[in-house]
């Protein structure tokens, strides 16, 4: 009999300036809304450095105070858990890597990316047709 297998949970983190963002997303495309999140610092494995929830896109965000290798753990209501790994070069923020932005989702199915593609140029066309109107009037 072969395996049978759910939907997978993904995270990658997206460099931000003194930050870390961590997209989690299922393979579906869909985002896990106000998962519980669990930080961990290098310092101390067992004792949490941060906790929270998911925003409505299925981010969370930190702000590491030492470098080193920090984990962070998201576990959903409906038994999904998924833990990621961050190496921290500095103090404030990860080690700047080629193509991050690419390899962050990368890993995500390609409906989300193609929603994303429409969504973008949806957004586009309405700016330019509100800014064609202000110019009429």
């Amino acid at each position: 009999m072969g395996q049978v297998s759910a939907h997978a949970l993904r995270a990658a983190e997206i460099p931000q300036d003194n930050a870390i963002v961590v997209q989690f997303a299922y393979s579906t495309g869909e985002v896990p809304a106000y998962a519980k999140v669990e930080v961990y610092s290098p310092a101390d494995a067992k004792l949490e450095f941060q906790n929270g929830r998911t925003d409505t896109q299925g981010r969370f965000a930190f702000v590491p105070n030492a470098p080193g290798q920090w984990r962070v753990i998201m576990a959903d209501n409906m038994g999904h858990r998924v833990e990621h790994e961050i190496t921290v070069a500095h103090s404030g923020g990860t080690a700047p890597t080629a193509g991050a932005a690419a390899d962050a989702w990368g890993g995500f199915s390609t409906p989300l990316r193609a929603l994303l593609g429409v969504s973008l140029l949806l957004n586009i066309g309405t700016i330019s047709v509100l800014w064609r109107r202000r110019r009429k009037a």
